[in-house]
């Protein structure tokens, strides 16, 4: 059997969905989580309709174009992030994990860490912050950003475990010698 398909036999169902995630993500961060980075000038129609459609629609405060908030500087940063670091690795990620690559979990753990970390303000701001919006309208919004919390929470359990275990009888032999 070829090498590639051994791997994909390889591949578990949270595989698929964290590919999934990927996948998904790449359009999303192309389309929607760009718009506030780039001047209205120079933003499609139908990525500015998207953008109103989150911002009036659905009252998201972080995703306003043009906004002048200092205190929204911060959500910037991480779009900005997202767009130069995380983007080129969601396409690491999806080949990786369609085609079940042994090393995989040592930078999938890196990112779900760090996305973890990163959306722990977001949902505190929707929770708690000084935004003017209704509780429904929190509550709509935190739906929305939560899978972005709790897939990579995921995504880090099962590559924390997985690299525990590729360390585990590299420990065993190191004792041994």
């Amino acid at each position: 059997m070829p090498d590639a398909a051994k791997g994909r036999q390889g591949r578990g169902r949270l595989d698929l969905l964290f590919f999934g995630y990927f996948v998904s993500h790449i359009p999303i961060t192309l389309f929607v989580d760009v718009v506030p980075l780039l001047p209205p000038a120079l933003t499609p129609g139908f990525m500015r309709a998207l953008n109103v459609l989150l911002t009036q629609q659905l009252a998201d405060p972080f995703m306003v174009v043009g906004a002048t908030r200092s205190d929204m500087t911060w959500f910037r940063s991480l779009l900005a992030s997202e767009l130069l670091l995380q983007l080129p690795f969601f396409f690491y990620a999806a080949y990786a994990l369609w085609n079940a690559c042994p090393a995989r979990h040592a930078p999938l753990l890196v990112y779900g860490a760090h996305v973890s970390t990163t959306m722990v303000p977001v949902l505190a701001t929707l929770a708690f912050g000084d935004i003017d919006r209704s509780s429904s309208q929190r509550l709509v919004l935190a739906g929305l950003y939560l899978p972005y919390l709790l897939i990579p929470l995921a995504i880090t359990a099962v590559s924390l475990c997985a690299c525990l275990r590729a360390l585990s009888p590299a420990q065993g032999k190191l004792k041994r010698s």
